[in-house]
């Protein structure tokens, strides 16, 4: 038998401007369970949330291992590669459609990562299976799936009515999707992985699984004598995303999500991470609002349906672990805290003060706004603002006796109670109370925002108390009269100017100095002028390239202090190539008829530099002419593609956009190894016909780099 050689050369012409970051941690169970948030206890015999009985679920109910959120349980959905999980309310305990509803819980998806695989989704259903309810998998799980959505392993499915009928019926998702699901053609076809094609890599997003109306079946032709086969792709509707942070659901962190429905307007609104996993302190968060149609998830119009959780994983996996501190209809509960100046008569708001000697009040108020239980076994460990000494403590009940805390029990700040009463319809207020003394203090005092946690087996609420400040006799106020931020060529000096007030009792002022420090490094102290005003220079050898931070703060030889006043100073550097091959190649490959994609050889280098500081963006594109032979003049039947995390695009005479990175100059100093990131299966290769002719080919790809992605 005769063989045919292809022998295939490059030549490269690089061209334009430039660097970059790839992290990846491993994932940690017992960090998972060590740093849980504050939940509710999952095992008990009354417990609203049952296993999964579906064959093939592995979840769990683990024990959390953090001594500061005790009694606390996780759902383990999934923790190994080719997994399925779920957890489902129990019958008594199925979310009531007809009145609002909140459902919020934490969420710790490990820490791979762009490589993690596969997350979980959060669902409401009234499939007829019931705690069974499971997508149809025949041998293993499949990852796509994440435990609900259909089973796209069948490339002859040509009815998406059909199709839809392999995932969990009657249900609406909420997925929180870790790994990218974007084959397209016949790549895709049997393998259950184009769901997430158009969409953000990592997302959050929502549709219903049991819907035709929710997929888009995607035809690979068989020609005229072949036969058409068949893939599926998805809409996703109220995505979440971050594009700047493609790590953002598994990145070694506890997420908080709540989610409220809206029995009138038919809506749910989810909130994504709007509580601080290191603190506990509410934030904004991202939010989506979509309708919900209950005729897809409750048919029968029973007015509920069964909620819970479901996750897969493939070949990539991923810890996955569920915490649950508010469930919906079993108790609705709020709590909030404030703090009353006694001594000026105001509420003591965000990042106000008081002086040493106030009286204060602080009021931590639980309501209970209804729930088929009532909110009973309430406990919580107070994290009382320093500074202040108490003389009083109690808790008032909308009905019944007042209960009497001992100050005995107040311990680091801290203080632990039960509550003596539960809390219902009739009694349903819950107020404690404390009364104290700001301290002197020497200097001023800073509280920052203080969490505190009230949990019972039912429900888990917060209450943040505000930060403040306990000042002294001196208060001292810094403002920075210069440009911030401040931008600066190489080698160019800068000058950073402002004023400090100071306001005090005393006869005599203190003096006043700035302290400074430059990219956490402390500078020579700069002395305030008797007007206020202060000029601080800064020389060209003290900043480094890209984004230096200046921290100010005003102080006084007694250590009265002002709060931090921080200026960003960038010094704009260069975007560049620093090293391109002239001349690459791809492997000599021999033909054989049908397509196949040609591997480079090692002879390919393409180095990006970016100096111009941490958070500054740059594209890179490639174009390329046709591939001719040597000798013959014959184009190539086929030319180079860019296999990457969207699928194979060819490199045409038409610029094609590659590649698009964000520089973090603590990393190699904004260096990047582009080529150095391909593997054997990606990167440029060579997408050769079959009916291409044997010869020498030679071509030529151009890379552009820009400033400006798109």
């Amino acid at each position: 038998m005769l063989k045919r050689w292809l022998c295939v050369g490059l030549t490269v012409l690089a061209v334009g401007l430039t660097g970059g970051l790839r992290a990846h941690a491993d994932s940690d169970f017992d960090q998972a369970l060590a740093t849980a948030p504050q939940g509710i206890s999952l095992n008990k015999t009354n417990s609203i949330i049952a296993l999964g009985t579906a064959p093939m679920s592995h979840a769990a109910i683990e024990d959390t291992t953090n001594a500061n959120t005790p009694g606390t349980q996780a759902v383990v959905v999934n923790t190994a590669p080719y997994q399925f999980g779920t957890a489902w309310s129990t019958d008594e305990n199925s979310i009531d459609l007809t009145h609002n509803q909140t459902i919020g819980f934490w969420f710790y998806f490990g820490n791979q990562g762009v490589h993690a695989g596969d997350g979980m989704a959060f669902v409401m259903q009234n499939d007829p299976r019931g705690l069974a309810a499971t997508p149809d998998y025949t041998d293993r799980p499949i990852g796509e799936t994440l435990g609900v959505w259909a089973v796209d392993t069948n490339p002859d499915q040509a009815y998406v009515s059909e199709f839809a009928k392999t995932a969990i019926q009657n249900s609406w998702a909420l997925e929180f999707d870790t790994h990218y699901n974007g084959l397209s053609g016949k790549s895709a076809l049997g393998t259950a992985n184009a769901f997430d094609l158009g969409e953000p890599a990592v997302h959050i997003a929502s549709n219903y699984p049991g819907s035709g109306d929710t997929y888009d079946k995607r035809t690979v032709s068989g020609g005229l004598l072949g036969k058409d086969h068949y893939y599926y792709s998805m809409h996703h509707n109220g995505v979440i995303a971050d594009n700047d942070q493609p790590n953002f659901l598994s990145n070694g962190q506890w997420h908080h999500m709540t989610l409220k429905w809206d029995a009138t307007a038919k809506t749910m609104t989810y909130t994504f991470n709007d509580r601080n996993a290191k603190t506990g302190v509410a934030q904004s968060g991202t939010s989506q609002t979509v309708p919900i149609d209950l005729n897809k998830i409750d048919p029968a119009h029973t007015g509920h349906a069964r909620w819970g959780f479901t996750g897969t994983t493939g070949q990539d996996y991923e810890n996955n672990l569920i915490i649950l501190d508010n469930t919906p209809g079993l108790v609705d509960g709020t709590a909030e805290a404030s703090l009353q100046d006694l001594t000026h008569n105001h509420p003591v708001t965000k990042d106000s003060q008081i002086v040493s000697g106030d009286k204060v009040e602080l009021n931590y108020q639980l309501h209970y706004n209804g729930g088929r239980q009532s909110w009973s076994n309430i406990n919580s460990r107070l994290n009382l603002p320093r500074g202040i000494t108490y003389d009083a403590a109690e808790i008032d009940y909308a009905k019944g006796p007042t209960q009497s805390l001992k100050l005995s029990d107040i311990q680091d700040s801290k203080l632990a109670m039960t509550l003596d009463q539960s809390l219902d319809r009739d009694n349903d207020t819950a107020t404690v109370k404390l009364w104290g003394t700001a301290d002197k203090v020497d200097e001023t005092l800073y509280n920052r925002t203080q969490p505190n946690t009230f949990s019972s087996n039912t429900l888990v609420t917060n209450a943040d108390m505000p930060a403040f400040a306990i000042n002294p006799s001196v208060d001292l106020d810094l403002n920075v009269t210069s440009a911030n931020p401040v931008t600066l060529h190489t080698k160019e000096d800068g000058t950073v100017t402002g004023n400090v007030t100071v306001t005090t009792t005393a006869a005599v002022k203190p003096s006043v100095a700035v302290q400074a420090t430059l990219n956490g490094k402390d500078l020579p102290d700069t002395a305030v002028a008797s007007d206020g005003t202060f000029q601080l220079n800064l020389k060209a050898d003290q900043l480094q390239m890209g984004t230096n931070r200046l921290r100010l703060t005003a102080a006084t030889p007694h250590g009265d202090t002002s709060l931090v006043k921080t200026v960003l100073i960038t010094v704009v550097g260069t975007l560049e190539f620093s090293n391109v091959d002239t001349t690459s190649s791809f492997v000599t490959s021999t033909l054989t008829g049908n397509p196949q994609l040609v591997a480079r050889n090692d002879d390919w280098a393409l180095d990006v530099k970016d100096t111009r500081g941490t958070g500054q963006r740059w594209a890179l594109s490639a174009q390329s002419t046709a591939f001719t032979d040597e000798k013959t003049g014959r184009t190539l039947q086929g030319g180079p593609v860019y296999v990457g995390r969207y699928g194979r695009q060819p490199l045409t005479d038409q610029s094609v956009q590659i590649m698009t990175h964000t520089t973090d100059d603590s990393i190699d100093d904004g260096q990047v190894n582009v080529a150095n990131s391909w593997g054997a299966r990606n990167g440029v290769l060579l997408d050769v016909d079959g009916d291409a002719l044997a010869g020498n080919y030679q071509g030529t790809i151009t890379w552009s780099l820009t400033n400006a992605p798109s």
